[in-house]
């Protein structure tokens, strides 16, 4: 059975909060900073994030060395070729460097190839990667990763082998043997000796190398000084680092984030454009939650049932008609996805509840089904449950494909996944990814195995007491902040993201309406009145797993919800309404 969310209110730091309140911040919104940091210093670039406030990249290590190799590249005659990851930060990776080496350092676009990973086959600069990259018919000055290649040694041996430079640019987590040896150059911040932010996604440490770059071309003079710098392509770092579900509280992520969401609601962009027709977000400027949950599944669901060069080609679209096009066929793809996505979802909750208990650590569930699902599985049973999840594919060629979501914050996927490795010889066909979220590839014969051991990793990092589900409030509103004008004083401290959440709020109420609504009645409609009288309308997503569940609520009841305030727009008049994210009957 499952367990109950436990609220937690968060403990704002008292130094922060003073400190907020001495940059003009509300009351409401000091309690707020100071419920997500606990650091004094950067506060002001934290609170207001601008550009300016971006770290140098001459912190990155190598990043010198890297530039120098793509300006000779630059200057040479062969193919450049781009390998990329297929999610979104992969992807706006792709575009950020093909942007930059194109429109403003000159190349030639004949001279540019992408080779954006194919998701059935697996993570990183693959075999399947290196076979595409040899099969080009032109020659190869460099090739150039983003967003991948720091665990691919052997591959980039191979290409090595055959007389072709790889620069890997990455983000992800060194393997325990280090960089790649046989690479001419690697940009990673998790690097030893690197002392930049390790929080960036891989769009961004594109972004920075391609920024040194455009600044050695002009100390060589081979362009004039007034070249404009690149800070028009942060729209797209923006949505990727969003995507990417990295911090949000560092310096760099909230000014990169933030700064990209002014450009892309400027709507100069096709593909912005062409958003904004299909979706207007209720005429409310863009945020970052929009990237995430509107724009980034669509990008995420091309490489997921279709083809990942669509998500690419959209990003690129010259005018609005030609990105029209290409988003309709990313929203039918979304489309695909959800609904095969349903389907996966009943297989994983059926093994979930059996394999659950009081005493669960973790959950593996192995499916059938399209693998590039499996991550957004994990996601939902790992969130339903409270544990980390991993959720795996049979590829039906005597291999697993699992993608892990970790859930808790504390948790370390890539630890785990590194333990495990260390416990049994041969577990791994691959594996890579981050603390919160990691990709593997296993023999099927070891599944029972990796089960095991995964719920012993997890157990060994969160020690005796096995995890329930919790929901981190910034405590109670009183009836006279639940109007429309609290959105606007919590947007001011966008963006919110991974390490900044969006504000969740807790109390008590009384269940004065109750209706299910949507598709398949699995949401809840609901008024509730506050404890001092007032009537406030609230909408309760997912409030049953499935349409036939049994109703655990009533009229007249009390309950403690965890919920965020959201703003109504019906029949010309402007409401607040609550999204509840937790209801329990006191």
């Amino acid at each position: 059975m499952l367990k109950s969310p436990r609220i937690i209110s968060r403990t704002p730091h008292l130094e922060v909060y003073n400190k907020a309140k001495s940059l003009g911040l509300t009351d409401l919104q000091a309690r707020l900073v100071a419920n997500r940091t606990d650091q004094t210093e950067q506060l002001e670039e934290i609170v207001f994030p601008k550009l300016k406030h971006i770290q140098h990249p001459s912190a990155m290590k190598n990043i010198d060395k890297a530039a120098e190799i793509i300006v000779t590249a630059i200057q040479g005659n062969g193919q450049i070729v781009l390998a990329t990851d297929y999610d979104t930060d992969g992807v706006t990776s792709a575009w950020v460097a093909t942007t930059a080496l194109v429109d403003y350092f000159g190349v030639n676009s004949q001279r540019i190839d992408h080779i954006i990973s194919d998701r059935k086959t697996g993570y990183g600069i693959t075999e399947n990667v290196v076979e595409r990259i040899l099969a080009i018919a032109k020659p190869i000055d460099l090739v150039i990763s983003a967003d991948q290649g720091s665990s691919d040694e052997e591959r980039i041996a191979t290409l090595k082998d055959q007389g072709i430079d790889v620069c890997v640019t990455d983000h992800h987590q060194i393997p325990v043997e280090g960089v790649p040896q046989s690479a001419v150059c690697t940009v990673n911040p998790q690097q030893q000796g690197c002392d930049y932010d390790k929080t960036v996604a891989g769009c961004f440490v594109i972004f920075l190398v391609m920024s040194q770059v455009r600044q050695l071309l002009i100390e060589k003079q081979l362009l004039p000084k007034d070249t404009p710098s690149l800070k028009y392509l942060a729209h797209n770092v923006a949505l990727g680092t969003v995507a990417d579900s990295v911090s949000l509280k560092t310096t760099n992520n909230r000014a990169i984030v933030h700064a990209g969401l002014q450009i892309i609601n400027q709507f100069q962009s096709p593909a912005w454009q062409a958003m904004r027709q299909l979706n207007n977000n209720n005429h409310q400027p863009f945020d970052a939650e929009f990237l995430g949950f509107q724009v980034a599944t669509r990008i995420n669901a091309a490489s997921r049932v279709s083809d990942v060069n669509n998500a690419y080609k959209f990003l690129a679209a010259n005018d609005i008609n030609e990105a029209i096009g290409y988003l309709e066929q990313l929203d039918a793809d979304n489309l695909n996805r959800r609904e095969q996505q349903a389907e996966m979802l009943q297989q994983a909750q059926k093994q979930a509840k059996q394999a659950y208990s009081d005493d669960t650590y973790s959950l593996t569930v192995r499916l059938q089904g399209n693998a590039g699902i499996q991550g957004i599985i994990a996601s939902r049973i790992g969130e339903l449950y409270g544990v980390p999840t991993v959720a795996m594919t049979d590829l039906d060629d005597g291999t697993l494909a699992g993608s892990a979501r970790g859930i808790i914050d504390s948790i370390d996927l890539r630890q785990a996944f590194q333990w495990m490795s260390e416990q049994q010889e041969g577990l791994f066909l691959s594996m890579g990814g981050h603390k919160g979220a990691a990709g593997c590839m296993i023999p099927e014969e070891h599944y029972d195995t990796f089960n095991a051991l995964f719920e012993k990793a997890i157990n060994h990092q969160i020690g005796d007491q096995a995890p329930i589900p919790t929901i981190s409030s910034d405590g109670e509103l009183a009836d006279w902040q639940l109007t429309p004008m609290l959105i606007n004083e919590l947007k001011a401290l966008e963006p919110y993201g991974r390490e900044w959440p969006q504000p969740v709020f807790s109390g008590l109420f009384t269940i004065k309406h109750l209706k299910e609504v949507g598709h398949d009645k699995t949401h809840l409609s609901c008024k509730l009145q506050t404890q001092s009288g007032e009537m406030i309308g609230a909408i309760f997503f997912n409030a049953k797993q499935n349409q036939n569940d049994f109703l655990p609520y009533a009229l007249e009841q009390q309950v403690e919800c965890s919920y965020q305030p959201s703003v109504n727009n019906f029949a010309g008049r402007t409401n607040l309404q609550l999204r509840i994210k937790s209801m329990a009957v006191v």
